[in-house]
């Protein structure tokens, strides 16, 4: 059974962890230097993965990327997502203060468990969440 002091020192790690985990993603050289790709890139927008008893269901954190320069490429177990986030061009920045949103380009595979029905992929964008909800060839839920 662990203390207020031991549960204290454990939650200032776990701040620790998180803080560093986030300074790390955020030295990139990429990031201070947005450079021109060929269409990959050096970021990858978060993603779930659900599987209910019918469908896959992909969210993906799509805040500030334009939809038209967006593709989706599906295949038996897997989809593949590319695109670009450009921010808006500021003024004479002198100085730089914080920098966290991931920009340039981008290209993220997700398998999935399961064959699906590719054919059938809807597609829905709200909020900056893209939900893409593929329905399985079978119809259970897998154990990993």
């Amino acid at each position: 059974m662990m203390d207020d002091f031991d549960r204290r020192i454990l939650d200032e790690f776990k701040e620790l962890e998180r803080q560093m985990g986030r300074m790390l993603r955020s030295t990139s050289l990429s990031r201070a230097i947005p450079m021109p790709s060929s269409g990959g890139g050096g970021w990858q927008p978060d993603v779930d993965v659900y599987e209910t008893t019918d469908d896959i269901i992909v969210l993906m954190d799509t805040a500030g990327i334009d939809m038209d320069y967006m593709t989706v490429t599906a295949q038996k177990n897997s989809i593949t997502v590319q695109g670009r986030r450009s921010l808006p061009k500021r003024g004479n920045v002198c100085c730089i203060h914080q920098l966290e949103i991931e920009m340039g380009g981008f290209k993220r595979t997700i398998s999935f468990p399961v064959s699906v029905q590719i054919d059938a992929t809807t597609f829905n964008c709200q909020n900056g969440i893209l939900e893409i909800k593929i329905p399985k060839d079978t119809k259970n839920c897998s154990l990993p």
